[in-house]
């Protein structure tokens, strides 16, 4: 029965982001495999559209059926097109790999029992009330969690999610599962930079998925339910049709991409700092064409594109909770520490310090993360190098990787490289790291790159994937050893803890200060919300967890055996 809830949620999901979206997208002049992506951005727009009218109109939970009719109208009024693109090969390959690591990011939340890990902590049920929000019809002054304004984060994700809710069922194990799909998508964009990186090859986009499928932050972030991954998906969906619009001159692909981009600002406020890279960077790209009409109406049009999407939210939040509750509530302003230009100053090049070098090199207060359990401490002093340090988001030799690789293209200067021109390249991820880092509201003495940097780090995967060929020897064995230990110390480690068993009754008789005490006082939070609130999550439900490990391995397997027969493939 858990599986069939599984498999059910992921026919409606999967049903209504094609359904919806490659009728909309199939008329684009894109390639196929760019279709199914625009496609599905465009599908979850449309959603989002729909679920903000029901809220608006208090409409009964009977119009959501309305989606599913919509979609089968639109895939019918449009099935020789959208056949087309579902028979294209590069596009079978793109929805094949996508649909093992949706099943891969599944596997493991079908492991956690209890949400853990450094400090994250409440975030998964803030977002849960959200989407009830929506979906239940709550009076505007209802306080998240009796504390936060409904504005003090975006909605587009949440509005997603109760859509899909309504559909299916509203408890919180459908919730978890809707949400890891909606961050399981950030594969289709890095998927097509890997491509795009690596002048089409079948190798890079197929080791792409290899270290998509084994990097501990994207399978953390993956499986926590929050909206950092979706907004990775549209950042990153809206960058690549931007840099073609760019390039070729296409005011389709720049609509396209501002769309794109300001559905991401409502998905999370972290794409900020993309937003404010790339806005400079379309303007100096096109500085030579300033005076033309046709720079004119194009800019006209992606201003319009974008200021209508954003609207539809920022116009509503502030007619019900003023200027002030619609862009002051977040945390990056509420919880702010500066005082002065110099406490400014401070506070944030504090903040890129703590980001770019991993607490071991650094001296932090490891109260923080206390406990008696000794494994339990190595968990999370792990995780608190996956998460919030940018070069080992990337892995222990992916940094080091990385930045050899771009190193050598820019050393060759290679006038072929899909990095040129390096000012464009500089700017955006000088710009990003900066202002991700900087967006962060105080002092964080372990790093902030988890807030605002996890599109930088598909985007970073997807070039060493493209470039891996080019490693030395030495630092490509180091790079694979590395991959293994990063798998078990930030995965394995990470999910034996979230999928320990704490009774709910030992735990409501005073055992939680124990829990807090043995495992650490996050662990004790997140249980106690679970428990409190009577929730249950995917992890409780009676699965067979050896045989689903076993899956696992076999799905990872399946993707290896693919990685060699690309290898073999290019080498012939």
């Amino acid at each position: 029965m858990p599986l069939l809830f599984i498999l059910s949620s992921c026919l409606v999901f999967l049903g209504l982001i094609m359904g919806l979206g490659l009728p909309l997208a199939a008329g684009l002049p894109l390639r196929a495999d760019e279709k199914i992506c625009a496609g599905a951005a465009l599908a979850l727009i449309a959603i989002y559209l729909f679920a903000l009218v029901d809220y608006w109109g208090a409409l009964p939970p009977l119009v959501f059926q309305l989606l599913p009719l919509a979609a089968l109208a639109g895939f019918a009024l449009r099935w020789r097109p959208c056949l087309a693109i579902l028979r294209d090969p590069p596009a079978q390959h793109m929805l094949g790999a996508y649909l093992g690591v949706a099943g891969w990011l599944l596997g493991f939340l079908a492991l956690v029992r209890n949400y853990s890990g450094g400090g994250w902590a409440l975030d998964w049920i803030d977002h849960y009330a959200r989407s009830l929000f929506f979906l239940q019809h709550w009076s505007v002054p209802t306080l998240i969690l009796g504390n936060d304004p409904l504005p003090s984060r975006p909605p587009l994700a949440n509005l997603v999610t109760s859509a899909f809710l309504a559909l299916t069922d509203s408890a919180c194990p459908w919730f978890q599962i809707f949400t890891t799909l909606l961050g399981s998508l950030a594969f289709l964009p890095g998927w097509l930079f890997a491509k795009r990186f690596g002048h089409g090859s079948l190798r890079a986009v197929t080791l792409f998925t290899v270290l998509f499928m084994l990097n501990p932050s994207v399978i953390e972030n993956g499986t926590f339910a929050w909206t950092k991954l979706i907004t990775v998906f549209f950042v990153l969906s809206g960058f690549y049709f931007l840099l073609q619009g760019m390039e070729i001159t296409s005011r389709g692909r720049l609509v396209l991409g501002f769309l794109l981009l300001a559905a991401a600002f409502l998905a999370h406020y972290s794409a900020g700092p993309y937003l404010v890279a790339l806005i400079p960077a379309y303007f100096w790209w096109r500085r030579w064409q300033w005076r033309t009409q046709a720079f004119g109406s194009d800019t006209a049009a992606c201003a319009l594109a974008g200021a209508a999407l954003l609207a539809t939210w920022f116009i509503w939040a502030i007619a019900n909770y003023g200027v002030h509750g619609a862009f002051l509530t977040n945390t990056s302003v509420a919880e702010s520490t500066v005082h002065s230009w110099a406490s400014f100053a401070q506070e944030k090049s504090f903040n890129l310090f703590s980001t770019l070098i991993p607490h071991p090199f650094r001296a932090v207060d490891y109260g923080f993360i206390a406990q008696t359990s000794r494994l339990g401490f190595a968990r999370d002093y792990i995780f608190l190098l996956y998460q919030v340090n940018l070069p080992l988001m990337f892995g222990s030799f992916g940094g080091a990787a990385l930045l050899w690789l771009l190193g050598q293209a820019w050393h060759e200067d290679k006038r072929d490289s899909a990095l040129l021109p390096w000012t464009f390249w500089a700017w955006f991820t000088g710009c990003t790291i900066v202002l991700g880092t900087a967006a962060n509201g105080g002092i964080d003495h372990w790093g902030v790159a988890h807030l605002c940097l996890q599109s930088l780090l598909v985007l970073g995967l997807a070039f060493l994937a493209a470039h891996f060929d080019e490693l030395p020897r030495l630092l490509r064995a180091a790079f694979v050893i590395g991959l293994m230990v990063d798998f078990i110390l930030g995965v394995g480690l990470q999910f034996y803890f979230e999928n320990l068993h704490h009774s709910r009754v030992s735990f409501m008789h005073d055992a939680g200060r124990t829990l807090a005490a043995t495992y650490g006082l996050c662990t004790e939070m997140n249980l106690e919300a679970k428990y409190l609130n009577r929730l249950e999550f995917v992890g409780d439900w009676p699965i067979a967890r050896p045989l689903l490990v076993a899956s696992l391995a076999c799905l990872l397997g399946l993707v290896l055996v693919q990685l060699c027969r690309a290898r073999r493939k290019a080498l012939s």
